[in-house]
Order: C-alpha cells, then structure tokens, then sequence
C-alpha cells in the first residue's frame, strides 16, 4: 500500500519515527510534517505566506506549517503522481479524545487526508511523556491495516484511535466521543510595560459515559472511534424548518 504519514508533533517526533520503521517493513511510505510542534493548531492552513520546505530523506519532507498544509502540500504538490491507500497522522504524544478532536492537529491531519477522499487515521497515546515508547503503538497500527477490509478501505472514514499509556492494554473498544472537563485558566501578565494573556490550566478530567472514547482508554483499552466530515444536525434541522415560513421584515425592506 501507499501511506501517508503526517503529525503535528514534528517531522523529528519519536511517535512518527516508529511508525514509519515499522510500515516501511511492507508498504510503500512517504512522509511530510511539520518543522516545528503544531499541537493544537487544529484545521488551520497558511494562505498566500511561503512556508519553508525541507527534504529529509527520499520521500520524506518538512513544511514550516500546520498538519493540515503538510497534506495539502503532499497531496498538491511533493507526491501529486501518487494514488495513497491510507493516511495517518500520529502517533501524538498525548491524547485526543472527546471535545479535544476539534483543537488537535493530529486529528485535523486525518481530517485533511478525508477531505482529499483517503482512508485515515488519527492515532494518540495518552499521557504525554517525552521517554515514551511507540513500539506498540505501530505494531497495533501495522496489524490493523492488514485487518482492515477492502470495502471499508474504500470508504470515506476516519478512525481516531487512542492507546492508553500502558504497554499492555486489555483489548479494543469500538467507541463515540466522550465528555472532557476542560480546566483552563487565563494568565495575565505586564512585562516591560506591555500585557500578555497566556491560556494555561489544569489536565482536563472527562465524564464517564459507556463506550466513550474517554472512559474506554481510562479502563486500559484501545479506543476505535470512527469520524466522518457530516456535522450536519438533521433533529436541529427538523426544529428550525418552520423558520423558513415566518415573515422576515428586513428581508422586504
């Protein structure tokens, strides 16, 4: 298969350096990732502003921009001839789950591969830790790619997948998005007479819902949760419809 690899962690990052050992072992892997950390950079894309581009290695490159660009510039652009099988974003050193889908930039990197009509997959380990270990991790990717069918390869999905931060999780869990309890904080400071803000706080919390993506990883499993780009709400639609028959002053006048 052809793969694509992305991160927001940096092309340099262990998560994305064990992935790629591990997939070259059978497949066909091309990389392109930020030069610096995009953690929480979510869908954002630079418009009209050069970015840098560093090539790495054969089929390996860096982009001084957000996940979302490295794609888009992959897809465009570095590796336009190729037809790609599959994208994955990851693996991040930390977790994405629940509400954290719509900051991360892992996840914002698989969004962009679905976007572009590829089969992908944004993958996480819980608990930051800069010794952590992707060992594991890979391997599971590695093992699920070969389980996946063919039909399903074919579909327009994405998989957010989260490895709980332990080197023998119990098994895997199909699951929805969870419930996170965010703890920010706002910091203000003056510093030679200007005032910054920095958004800070504590590690969020989650509610426990059955089948969560949340609750799933908290139990020591890996959670499956499968995504698509609808966030069309048909019940609110059915709610609003009436709206369409009231009389709009403005609009007349």
């Amino acid at each position: 298969m052809n793969i694509l690899l992305t991160n927001d962690d940096g092309y340099f990052s262990s998560g994305i350096s064990a992935l790629k050992e591990e997939l070259s072992k059978f497949h066909n892997v091309y990389l392109c990732a930020p030069i610096r950390e995009k953690s929480a950079s979510s869908h954002s894309i630079t418009l009209f502003k050069k970015m840098e581009l560093l090539e790495i290695n054969k089929n390996e490159y860096a982009i001084d921009g957000t996940p979302a660009d490295c794609v888009k510039v992959a897809l465009l652009y570095l590796f336009k001839d190729i037809n790609f099988d599959i994208l994955i974003s990851g693996i991040n050193n930390g977790p994405n789950m629940g509400e954290d889908i719509f900051y991360s930039g892992t996840v914002a990197g698989a969004r962009e591969g679905l976007l572009n009509n590829i089969f992908s997959i944004a993958a996480s380990v819980d608990k930051w830790n800069k010794n952590k270990s992707f060992e594991l991790p890979a391997k599971f990717l590695a093992e699920l790619i070969e389980k996946l069918n063919k039909k399903l390869l074919s579909e327009n999905i994405l998989l957010n997948i989260n490895f709980p931060d332990n080197s023998k999780p119990k098994g895997i869990k199909i699951t929805h998005l969870g419930k996170r309890v965010y703890k920010d904080s706002i910091i203000f400071e003056k510093i030679d007479g200007k005032s910054y803000v920095t958004i800070g706080g504590d590690n969020p919390g989650f509610e426990y819902e059955e089948n969560s993506d949340l609750s799933a990883v908290y139990e020591n499993f890996v959670s499956i949760t499968p995504i698509t780009n609808d966030v069309y709400d048909r019940t609110i639609f059915n709610h609003l419809i009436y709206l369409e028959q009231e009389e709009w002053k403005v609009l007349k006048s």
